[in-house]
């Protein structure tokens, strides 16, 4: 059954109880082993990134900034796509993109801005380590290799 982008979805005392513990386990190392982290810091990495999918799908036309310490789980629960697909339909009642800034934009300053209001505004614990002056998945200037034609 799915729930639809009207019903509301009520905080639990901790964001990990969204996912079932084999997925979130699943997610937890995986995170764990791609970013050479231990599996307790990756665990609170993917607890951040579930509490940023409620904060963004409770604001669906604002733009929240993601912490760089966060994004490579997101990263890692889109790529478990069918997952990540069910999840989203089950908990939003829709998908929630992958958008990131063109790139000759970063996050602006108002997105992070307003991202730690929304997060705490989920009901969920956020941890101030991931978030407070963090910086943004997308900096300033970001890397762009250029393609040389060829001859």
């Amino acid at each position: 059954m799915s729930i639809t982008a009207e019903q509301a979805v009520t905080a639990a005392e901790n964001p990990r109880e969204l996912l079932d513990g084999r997925l979130f386990d699943t997610l937890s190392a995986y995170v764990a082993r791609r970013q050479e982290v231990t599996l307790a810091y990756a665990e609170r990495m993917v607890e951040q990134m579930l509490v940023w999918l409620k904060a963004v799908a409770d604001s669906p036309h604002v733009r929240l900034a993601m912490d760089e310490s966060v994004d490579p789980a997101w990263h890692a629960f889109i790529l478990h796509s069918q997952d990540y697909a069910d999840f989203c339909d089950r908990m939003y009642g829709r998908y929630l993109h992958h958008v990131p800034p063109t790139l000759d934009a970063s996050m602006s300053r108002e997105e992070v801005e307003r991202t730690m209001p929304a997060l705490h505004a989920t009901g969920y614990p956020v941890d101030a380590e991931f978030w407070v002056g963090a910086k943004p998945c997308c900096p300033p200037n970001p890397c762009v290799v250029s393609v040389r034609p060829e001859a």
